[in-house]
Parts: C-alpha cells; structure tokens; sequence
C-alpha cells in the first residue's frame, strides 16, 4: 500500500511542476500581448469553471469513495452509471440558461466592460462548453482514482495542462483574442475525455447492470445523501476565491482582479504540490476501518507538512519579489505582497491539516467540512468589507489571511474531537520550528538587502535556504532516519543516502 501511495503521490507531483513550468510560460505572453486587463476579464469569465460546484452534486467524490469500499462490483457499475445519469440531468438546463443569460451574468454579475462584451460572450460559452465536458469526465476520473490509479489519471492532467495552456499560448501568439483562447480551452477538454473515458475502461473492464432499473433509485438516494454534504461544501466555496473576484471587480476594476489572480496562481502551484501528496490518501482512508490506524497517518503526515512548508515559506518572502520582476515585470511591488500574505496564510492555515479534511470527508463527516468552508467565506467578506473603503486592494489579502485562519483553528478542533489529535506532540516541537523559521529568516535577510541583481538573489536565496534547512532539521530532529525509512523505504539510493544523513 505505501508503494501505491507514494507512486500516485509522485505523479501528482508531476502533474503540479509541468502546470507550473506552463503558467509561467504562458501569463507573461498573455499580459503582454493582451494587456493586464484582459487578463482580467479571462480570469473572471473561467470563475465559471467553478460552474460542477452548482451542478455536480458531489457526486465525484461520493462515487471515488463508494468505489473505494465496494471495489469492482455490480453495485458499483450502478453507482457509475447513475452518476452520469444525474450530471447530465443537472448540468444540461443550468448550461442552457447560463447561455440564455450571459449578457446578464457578464455585464451585471462579473462587471464586465460593455466594450469586452462580444469577444467575452464567445469565451463565456465555450467555457461552459468545456465544463460540461469536464464534468462527465470526472466520473471517469473518478474510477480509476477509486482503483488506486491516481498516478494514471495524473498523467492525463498532464496532457490536459499542456494542451490547455499550449493552445492558449499558441492562439494568444497567433494574434487571436478571447473567442480563440476559447476554443482552445475547448479542444484541450475534448482531449482529456475520450483519452479519459478510455483509460477508465480499460482498468474497470465491461460495466455491466443486472436490475438495473430497480437498483437506480437505492442508488441515486445513497450517492445524493453523501454528496450533497460535499456538494453544500463545494457550493460555499465558490464563495470564496471566485466571489473574492466579483467583489473585486465590482469595488476596485478588471486590474485587481488580474493582480490578485496572479497571486493566486502562484499559490495554486505551491499549495497543490502538497494537496498532490496529499490526495491519494483520500481513497486509502475511505477503506480503512481502523481510526487508530487513521489517527497515525493524519498525524504524522500533518507533522511532515509543516516540516516541509517552512523553508517555503521562508522561499516565498525573499524571492518572491525577484521572481516576479523576472516574471511579469510590471505591477511588481503589488502582486509580490499579495502572494507572499496569501501563499504563506494557505500554506500553514490550509496545507497542514489536508489528511484530516480527507478524513472528515470519507468518514461521514463531511458535514463538518460546510462549516469549515462558511467560516472562511464570511470571515473573507467579512474583512473585505470592513476595511476595503480604508485600504482599497490590500482588503483582498486582509480577508484572505482571516479567512484561513479561522478555518484552520475549526480544523484543529475537529482534529482534536474525532482523532483525539493535534498537529504536535508537545510544545519542544513547535519551538523547534519556530526556531527554524526565525534561524532562516536572519540568515537570508542581508542577502535581501545587499544582493540587487534579480537572478543571483534567487540562486543564493534557495542554494542557502536549502542547505541550512537539511542541517537545521538534523540537528533539531525534526526529520529522523525513521521518517525517511518510512516515506521513502529503504532499498534507494536517494532514501539510503539521506537516511543516513539523518540518523
């Protein structure tokens, strides 16, 4: 089962750096090419790529889990089928009206400038196009996530990634605006189907449906039971970052928008490098039956996450500023402190309680996870509100950090209720992080203050962050032999060498 683990953990860290190496290509092309405002629109137009969170019900995630305990079994072709059957019911008529309504959405909801409203239009519908496409999909995904072949369904993310990000690119350099980037978005989601749908098949075999129509209605109530607990969660957080958007647009203009999405791609791509470690532990706790046995990985993993986040974090301060001057090259100064506040709030307030968010979600406890996400909604807006008219832009970061932050302390308490567990053992470990931090944090601040070329402060910045973090952990014992042992077994020879290094 580790081998498993660790070989799904591995493509789906995979998946992560070619997105990232993919963005990092292609926004700097767009921007210029497009301008900063356009970014803007693209980025308010593909919020409707939150559209499964109205209409799939949930039910990717409660088919992952049911196949996950059931296994390859007549109930759950049943559970397969229904749950196209049900997405289809409920995406058709929502993309149906959403194209009926789009002046609407795009000039009263998203605040739209009236002069961006055709070429918007056509990328507004090829996006709900692609939606539609996609969420079919993830039931295919689904399976064979459930089957433990996260690793496949990671690589076919990768093709996803590129051909998503390769055709905008392509279609921005050809001169083409917002209707071909729309089509381009398009054509990559037709792709990611059929090989998809096809793969799936392959490793779940005939789906075969013996009374089928007298199992449909145990079906649907079983999955819709489940998957409205998630479904509530994931249509509260829409509330979140895409609502962040619209009341940006609407406060402070397309240009905010494109800052802060800017920032946040930068933290998708760090955040989702863990939760891609992280995420096949959702199927492996789904079949658990042992909480003792839960209890030691939520835990230890959780310990691990925040070994790992804070040379991070430490990264994120100091080169943050270079990297975006390398990167973008305008508009630095803004964009370089919205990602550090919110790269550095997601990292600890998110990143380190991922397992026990999977294990509230696979152990009938997912109704926690609604609460979770209402508190970082109204604490978000919350904050946004309160203090837009006194700071302008920086209320977006101001309702981010509170929002995290209060998620996380409602994380830890159910932690705590359910696990009978916290992050650390004892407060020796926490001094000994913050120690870590405050050690790295003075070692790079004279090279942040001396060092002016944009190039060379990123070379020496991560060179003496990383060396100081293997000594610093070695000499605390925040990492031993046995962690290494244990994550990356014993018969490498990156695992003998840093093993030894450790004990």
């Amino acid at each position: 089962m580790k081998k498993v683990l660790i070989k799904n953990s591995l493509s789906g860290i995979i998946q992560i750096v070619v997105n990232m190496i993919l963005v990092f290509i292609t926004l700097p092309v767009f921007i210029k090419m497009l301008g900063i405002d356009l970014y803007g629109i693209f980025s308010l137009v593909l919020v409707i790529g939150s559209l499964n969170t109205f209409t799939n019900l949930g039910l990717n995630n409660a088919l992952l889990k049911y196949i996950a305990e059931q296994g390859r079994s007549v109930e759950s072709n049943i559970d397969i089928v229904v749950a196209i059957l049900i997405i289809i019911l409920f995406v058709t008529p929502f993309t149906v009206i959403a194209i009926v309504f789009k002046n609407f959405v795009l000039l009263n909801i998203l605040s739209i400038p009236f002069e961006f409203l055709q070429s918007t239009s056509n990328l507004f519908i090829w996006v709900l196009f692609s939606n539609f496409i996609l969420m079919l999909g993830q039931v295919f995904k689904s399976i064979l996530d459930g089957l433990q072949k996260i690793y496949v369904s990671s690589l076919l993310q990768v093709l996803y990634n590129i051909l998503y990000w390769g055709l905008i690119l392509i279609a921005v350099l050809l001169g083409y605006s917002l209707n071909g980037i729309g089509i381009a978005i398009f054509i990559a989601s037709i792709f990611w189907f059929i090989f998809t749908v096809g793969s799936a098949l392959k490793f779940w075999g005939k789906i075969i449906l013996p009374k089928f129509s007298k199992n449909v209605k145990v079906s649907a109530k079983k999955q819709l039971s489940y998957g409205l607990k998630i479904y509530s969660s994931g249509l509260i957080s829409f509330l979140y970052e895409p609502l962040t958007k619209i009341l940006a647009s609407h406060f402070l203009g397309v240009s905010a928008v494109a800052f802060y999405d800017i920032a946040l791609r930068l933290r998708w791509q760090l955040w989702g490098l863990i939760s891609k470690i992280f995420y096949p532990l959702f199927p492996f706790i789904a079949e658990q039956q042992d909480y003792s046995r839960i209890r030691k990985y939520v835990h230890d993993l959780e310990q691990k996450a925040i070994v790992l986040i804070i040379p991070i974090i430490v990264l994120a301060i100091f080169i943050m500023q270079p990297v975006i001057s390398l990167w973008i090259g305008n508009n630095v100064e803004i964009i370089a402190t919205t990602a550090i506040f919110i790269i550095t709030a997601h990292l600890i307030g998110s990143s380190t309680v991922i397992p026990n968010y999977q294990f509230l979600m696979a152990k009938d406890h997912a109704d926690k996870t609604i609460v979770l996400q209402l508190s970082n909604v109204f604490f978000n807006v919350l904050f946004f509100l309160s203090t837009v008219y006194f700071i302008g832009y920086y209320a977006l970061i101001v309702g981010n950090v509170a929002a995290i932050l209060s998620s996380f302390l409602l994380s830890l308490y159910y932690q705590n209720k359910y696990l009978n567990s916290l992050i650390f053992d004892n407060i020796m470990q926490l001094l000994k992080l913050i120690l870590a931090f405050v050690i790295l944090l003075l070692i790079n601040l004279p090279l942040a203050f001396y060092i002016t070329s944009a190039q060379l402060k990123i070379i020496m910045v991560v060179s003496i962050t990383i060396t100081t973090t293997l000594f610093l952990y070695k000499y605390l014992k925040l990492i031993t032999s046995e962690d290494i042992t244990r994550y990356f077994g014993k018969n490498n020879f990156f695992a003998i060498k840093l093993a030894h290094f450790y004990s």
